[in-house]
Parts: C-alpha cells; sequence; structure tokens
C-alpha cells in the first residue's frame, strides 16, 4: 500500500473515529505501524515564536500512547480564503507549518496543513511526517488532527488520530 492510500485509509478510519465508531486496528498496517486516537490541546504564543506570520503554539498531546508529551507549532504561510477568493470568504484561513511532537521517546517532525472555518472556530490539519529521532528516526506517519478554536481564541482543542510508524512498537 502506498502512502498515498494509507493516508486515505487514515482519513477514512480517522473519521470514523471522530464519530465514535472506534476503529482501532488496520488490516492494512505496516510492519512497526498502529493506529493512534487521542487528544491535543494547546495554547497560541509568541514567546519565542519566529513563525514568518506571527504564530505559534505550545501544547499537550495525552492518550495517543508514544505521542504523548509536549508540542510546539510554527506557522509558516496562511492563505485568507482557505486560498480559494471568490468561494470562501475571506476570514476562513488554510495555513501551513511545522509541528514538532517532543517526547520521552524522541522527536517527531511533521509538516502540518490544515483549514480553519472562522464560523464555527473549527479546524482540520493533516501531519506528514518530516524528521524524528529516537523511535521516529524513519516516520512515516500520517495522521489527523480536528478541533476547535477555544478559551476566547487563546488556544484550541483537538481530536488526534491515525497511523504511527515507528522504528519500534
Amino acid at each position: 500500500m502506498n502512502s498515498l492510500q494509507r493516508a486515505l485509509t487514515a482519513f477514512s478510519l480517522g473519521t470514523f473515529l471522530v464519530f465514535g465508531v472506534g476503529f482501532t486496528t488496520n488490516a492494512y498496517a505496516e510492519e512497526g505501524c498502529h493506529w493512534v486516537h487521542g487528544r491535543i490541546q494547546s495554547t497560541f504564543t509568541t514567546t519565542n515564536c519566529s513563525s514568518p506570520v506571527g504564530q505559534c503554539t505550545e501544547g499537550v498531546i495525552t492518550g495517543a500512547g508514544p505521542l504523548d508529551s509536549a508540542t510546539t507549532f510554527l506557522a509558516l504561510d496562511v492563505a485568507p480564503s482557505a486560498g480559494m477568493p471568490g468561494v470562501e470568504p475571506e476570514a476562513n484561513l488554510s495555513y501551513s507549518g511545522v509541528l514538532t511532537i517532543r517526547t520521552r521517546r524522541g522527536t517527531l517532525v511533521t509538516h502540518d496543513l490544515g483549514v480553519l472555518d472562522a464560523a464555527t472556530a473549527s479546524f482540520t490539519e493533516m501531519e506528514r511526517p518530516a524528521s524524528g529521532t529516537g523511535i521516529f528516526a524513519n516516520p512515516r506517519s500520517v495522521f489527523f488532527i480536528s478541533g476547535a478554536i477555544v478559551n476566547n481564541g487563546t488556544g484550541f482543542d483537538g481530536e488526534l488520530y491515525g497511523e504511527l510508524c515507528t522504528g519500534s512498537d
């Protein structure tokens, strides 16, 4: 199964997770890969933020096994109208950045691609592996984050789900 097929499988099974069906295994999982499902909570910050668009977060992942840890996000670019002027309201955004997950067993860095619906303050993101250390030294993971902006716009609360591939189980 190629990486696009794995991503589509992760998305479709992840969609079932969001609606509570609770799939936790995948007949197509590669050796060293398993499904994760947890929560991510972050706060927007400008402290030590080198983002070219001025947006960073600090947070924590819980309930996702080997991904449970502290996180940081650095936004690299933002497009109003989700990059589709004339179709989407200007307040809806698409964005790209780097999510860094620092666990006790290694660090996983992902390329984050997301869309924010300003009317509902909800978002969804795809996390694609970029680099890693420790058990994440050869990352092949594809996972998703969906949630909402919370606490009067100071942070977000989301659900993380998808396939985690590591060098060891």
